[in-house]
């Protein structure tokens, strides 16, 4: 009974607004009616198109965010008003009109004191684009008689395109991608074994949701500090430009060899950078230097069983991880900077992990060991956990072999490692953290504290104090 009542109370309380909403429009006027508009001007960022000779046959082509502007009726009476498009040669606006899709509407109602919304998308799918070019448009507006217009402003920009594409070997334009042209990535490529892709200095790569660059063969990044080669997410807009999670990350494959990645920038993936078994041959699996891994939903860069030499790279702002070897491997870093923090997720683990934990089945039995390997010298590895550094030493696991741990900055507990010239949970006052500057305060104890290497300059390029460098990526000013 008392649910019977209370359904007949609720639909007393919906019923004039459902009745209203169903209102036929029965009070139109002649009158030339002025709308208003929310905006004046719908603003898209850059859109990507094939290079006109690209002999790629694809059919996907990327779209813009929606935009959506609110025509409003300030009059006492009902109008109807035709919308359409001024130009659009070459379609590239799409409009959705109270719930259709068209590129004209005729008489669209819009009641006395009421408004309606369109919605505006904006893509390159019917020409090819030769470079950077101004797309201009209108939507126009005529209520009985009186013409009124918004203006829409887009940037199309030529790019290399592919699509779920295995790279082919023989093809010049496949295995070396340059800064000429901007790459766009609608979905993951491949990098066949016994291939090597050279991608140069300046180069920029925009991912797609749910692509990634999958590496059997060689991948070799050559960006410097003046023009690194920048691989992030292929949303332009304001809210997606320094957002996690937006494609996969690249990833180095079993039997990948002999990668080299100098000067990137590697941002708002998954996971920046995984490699996914140990070296085969007397080489690290990669060799990264003076790179920069930022804005990953969970890790920044993951090894699992791998060889990783690295010197001179910044990793923050990753939502689990900054830094994991798993399964045992071999690492041997210098001068790098990893700093952890919340970034919009509840951390309970540490933020730099290293293992020598065997690899087990789905039934616990151990597949395989592999012995821990660890040279890590003038590092900061910092977040704001009480224990944001952690090697596990599995008594199943295969012994650890090498474990030279010297002059780093760590925010542990473990007395441990409060040797060989370590900092233990020490601020290790960065200039400016909430505005991603990880360079060294004057007062910094990390100035000066570091133990003499082979690495000669800092992540900026600039000389390192030969006999006592700083530690961390940076030499400080």
């Amino acid at each position: 009974m008392l649910h019977r009542y209370f359904r007949l109370f609720l639909f007393i309380l919906l019923a004039p607004g459902a009745f209203y909403s169903c209102k036929k429009l029965d009070n139109f006027t002649n009158q030339a009616v002025q709308l208003n508009f929310s905006t004046d001007t719908l603003n898209f960022d850059s859109l990507f198109g094939k290079l006109y000779n690209s002999t790629d046959s694809i059919n996907m082509y990327p779209r813009s965010i929606t935009l959506q502007v609110r025509v409003s009726n300030p009059s006492e009476y009902d109008v109807k008003t035709t919308i359409s498009l001024a130009g659009n040669i070459y379609g590239f606006f799409r409009l959705n009109v109270d719930g259709r899709s068209g590129k004209q509407f005729d008489q669209i109602e819009i009641g006395a004191k009421d408004s309606i919304y369109i919605f505006v998308q904006a893509s390159i799918d019917t020409i090819q684009v030769l470079g950077f070019q101004e797309i201009n448009d209108q939507l126009l507006f005529e209520t009985n008689g009186n013409k009124q217009a918004v203006a829409m402003v887009a940037y199309a920009q030529g790019s290399n395109f592919y699509s779920n594409k295995v790279l082919d070997c023989t093809k010049y334009d496949d295995m070396n991608w340059n800064s000429s042209k901007p790459y766009y990535l609608m979905d993951s490529v491949l990098v066949p074994k016994g291939c090597t892709l050279t991608i140069d200095a300046g180069t920029h790569i925009y991912n797609y949701n749910n692509s990634a660059i999958l590496v059997a063969g060689t991948l070799i990044v050559n960006g410097n500090i003046s023009s690194p080669v920048i691989f992030e997410g292929s949303r332009l807009d304001d809210d997606y430009k320094e957002l996690a999670g937006q494609w996969i990350g690249i990833r180095f494959l079993k039997g990948s060899t002999n990668n080299t990645m100098r000067g990137a920038v590697i941002k708002n993936a998954y996971i920046g950078i995984e490699i996914d078994s140990l070296s085969e041959n007397e080489k690290p699996n990669l060799v990264l230097e003076q790179t920069v891994i930022k804005n990953m939903s969970a890790v920044g860069l993951l090894s699992y069983s791998g060889e990783l030499k690295a010197s001179n790279n910044l990793i923050y702002n990753c939502g689990l991880f900054g830094l994991v070897g798993e399964f045992g491997g071999n690492y041997e870093l210098t001068h790098n900077t990893v700093y952890l923090s919340n970034s919009g997720t509840v951390r309970k683990d540490p933020g730099i992990v290293f293992s020598n934990a065997p690899l087990r089945n789905e039934n616990g039995t151990i597949r395989f060991s592999i012995p821990l390997n660890l040279t890590l010298t003038n590092n900061i590895f910092y977040g704001n956990l009480d224990n944001d550094f952690f090697i596990n030493n599995d008594a199943e696991g295969a012994p650890i072999q090498n474990n030279i741990i010297a002059s780093n900055l760590l925010k542990s507990k473990n007395a441990v490692y409060n040797s060989n010239g370590n900092l233990l949970s020490i601020d290790p006052q960065l200039k400016d953290i909430p505005n991603n500057d990880f360079d060294l305060k004057a007062g910094s104890p990390c100035k000066g504290s570091g133990k003499a290497t082979s690495i000669f300059i800092d992540i900026l390029g600039r000389t390192r104090n030969s006999s006592n460098p700083s530690i961390g990526a940076f030499e400080g000013e």
